[in-house]
């Protein structure tokens, strides 16, 4: 048996433009997906959807792809086609797979508000993607370096999402702390790296209250593109500009070029959500922006926007909390979890 868990993620910088190549950042927290991957004897296998509470059997036959034996699990069912079949494309996953019993749990990604269930934007897909693919290879005992296993869940990732893809939250969840990543667009790939979190510097994540669909906004952001191209590359340009001045004041650890340079992002994202229609501010976020900036610090939307996380950034303990105080007593959830945790961990192993 093993035992794997991978971790969410927030993005810092780059949000969008990180998809034309821009430089981008994130950090990994404590809100784990996990699975269990078991090599069972003979070659039934089986998918236990921990959430619905059934099992699903499945065959992958010797040069095939995976096939779902009568009824086919849909969300998590996709992930785990997209990674096996991505396992088999480019990991040496090659001749007969033994049976095996798998599991995901996603539970620390949802929320109750009130007697409604709510998934937090944290990365989910990605977190569980990453920590099955680690489980799978190495219950499988298939050797791969970290670079090779990035690659493998980045490229599972976007099947599973129809070709859709930074790779921002698959190298979060593969490596864990402060990620800087670059998509490759000549190899497809992202370039990440760990990078330090800089002294001086404190956060706060804070949910804005409500879930938002990442497919949808990147389709808007997409649309927008292929509708006003001139407009498009103006408002990439500067989006870039700024990420790469947080790219740099990020890795020099220089806290207060590093605030400069989101309040820029974030001007440059509300820019672009302005003319293209996307949907990245919401009420709730200008809502948060204004609580947070009468305390002189910094608020951005985090990842898509539309809703989900935004962050709070600031040099000051003081005004931290004085931010925390005023968010929750005005009902926003801020999430309490350790920032810049450990990546893929394999928990058990037997």
């Amino acid at each position: 048996m093993t035992v794997a868990s991978a971790p969410g993620k927030l993005v810092l910088f780059g949000d969008y433009a990180v998809l034309q190549g821009a430089p981008s950042a994130a950090t990994s927290l404590d809100v784990r997906a996990r699975a269990q991957v078991d090599v069972t004897a003979g070659r039934d296998s089986v998918f236990i959807d921990l959430a619905g509470g059934k099992a699903y059997d499945f065959v992958v036959e010797p040069g095939s792809s995976l096939r779902w034996i009568g009824e086919q699990p849909v969300d998590r069912g996709a992930l785990l086609a997209a990674v096996m079949d991505t396992c088999h494309d480019l990991a040496h996953l090659r001749g007969t797979i033994p049976g095996l019993r798998i599991s995901i749990n996603t539970d620390e990604f949802f929320t109750t508000s009130g007697a409604t269930t709510v998934k937090l934007g944290l990365g989910s897909s990605a977190a569980a993607l990453v920590a099955l693919t680690g489980a799978l290879v190495n219950a499988l005992r298939i050797p791969l370096e970290q670079t090779s296993l990035i690659n493998v869940c980045h490229a599972a990732h976007r099947r599973f999402q129809g070709g859709r893809g930074s790779g921002i939250d698959i190298a979060a969840a593969v490596l864990g702390q402060v990620v800087g990543v670059q998509l490759d667009k000549s190899q497809d790939y992202p370039k990440a790296q760990r990078l330090d979190w800089p002294d001086g510097l404190f956060m706060l994540p804070v949910w804005s209250g409500n879930s938002a669909s990442t497919p949808e906004l990147v389709t808007r952001f997409e649309a927008f593109q292929a509708r006003s191209p001139d407009a498009f590359e103006s408002h990439l340009r500067n989006l870039t500009r700024f990420a790469r001045q947080a790219d740099v004041a990020w890795r020099g650890g220089l806290v207060a070029e590093i605030l400069s340079a989101l309040v820029g992002y974030d001007n440059a994202l509300a820019s672009l959500d302005y003319e293209a229609g996307i949907g990245i501010n919401t009420a709730a976020h200008d809502k948060l922006r204004g609580l947070t900036e009468r305390h002189g610090a910094v608020y951005k939307t985090s990842g898509a926007g539309g809703g989900d996380f935004g962050i709070v950034l600031t040099d000051s303990v003081t005004v931290r909390d004085a931010v925390d105080a005023e968010l929750s007593s005005a009902g926003f959830m801020v999430l309490r979890r350790r920032l810049n945790v450990a990546g893929l961990v394999i928990e058990g192993e037997s």
